[in-house]
């Protein structure tokens, strides 16, 4: 699809992205997130999981189209897409609270999604950069006491097929509210460290419930300090 310069530059930002890939994966580790066997992802009750597993069907057949059209830089970029912005930016920050909280089968859900959905990311990643993504699989296989099989001759991920409509909306609309609030601080040029609160102007019943029910996230990942 084009002919992409290689120069220092690229190969930081490719480091980079290794590095986030890299750390993601220890993150995991350090919050006790390991491979569950038999662990079933239709089974999954949460709506943060049930999304991030509907993320991965989407990617899944993002980089299938483009490996099968022979577009492998769009195949490629689908991949690293998913891997930066949706399960490091996203997924992993709105879980932390439920991850390093109180005990909870919440937490055990949240600790086995984690691991499935980093199983299946460097799954979907390997064509692309084999020699990581063997070595995260063969420590995340060490990290569940599972002997494991190189990712090179195993199968290719299949689709989950959950389709959660409810549980895409309900992130959805916290990802996106987080997201404005970013934008509108950047643009008045509002300091990192200043706290704002959220008023609700005009607003739904639902808009407002949705909002709250993501309270913590807003305050840790948008700088709010209160709801109002």
């Amino acid at each position: 699809g084009r002919d992409p310069k290689l120069g220092v530059k690229t190969a930081e930002s490719y480091r980079n992205f290794c590095t986030k890939l890299w750390n993601a994966s220890r993150f995991a580790e350090m919050n006790e997130c390991r491979a569950v066997a038999g662990f079933d992802p239709k089974s999954v009750k949460q709506p943060l999981n049930r999304w991030i597993i509907d993320e991965a069907d989407k990617a899944l057949a993002d980089i299938e189209a483009g490996i099968e059209g022979y577009k492998f830089n769009e195949a490629a970029l689908a991949a690293y897409r998913f891997t930066w912005n949706i399960v490091c930016d996203w997924y992993l920050e709105l879980a932390k609270p439920v991850l390093q909280g109180e005990q909870s089968p919440q937490r055990d859900e949240t600790r086995a999604a984690v691991a499935f959905i980093l199983d299946r990311t460097v799954a979907m990643l390997h064509p692309f950069m084999p020699f990581i993504t063997e070595e995260l699989n063969a420590a995340y296989g060490e990290l569940a006491g599972q002997a494991r099989g190189q990712l090179c001759t195993g199968a290719w991920p299949q689709p989950i097929g959950l389709g959660d409509r409810a549980a895409e909306e309900e992130i959805g609309f916290t990802v996106d509210l987080i997201s404005e609030i970013r934008s509108a601080r950047a643009e008045m040029n509002v300091p990192v460290a200043t706290l704002a609160p959220l008023v609700f102007v005009g607003a739904d019943a639902a808009g407002v419930a949705r909002a709250k029910g993501a309270e913590d996230a807003l305050k840790r990942m948008a700088r709010v300090s209160e709801l109002q």
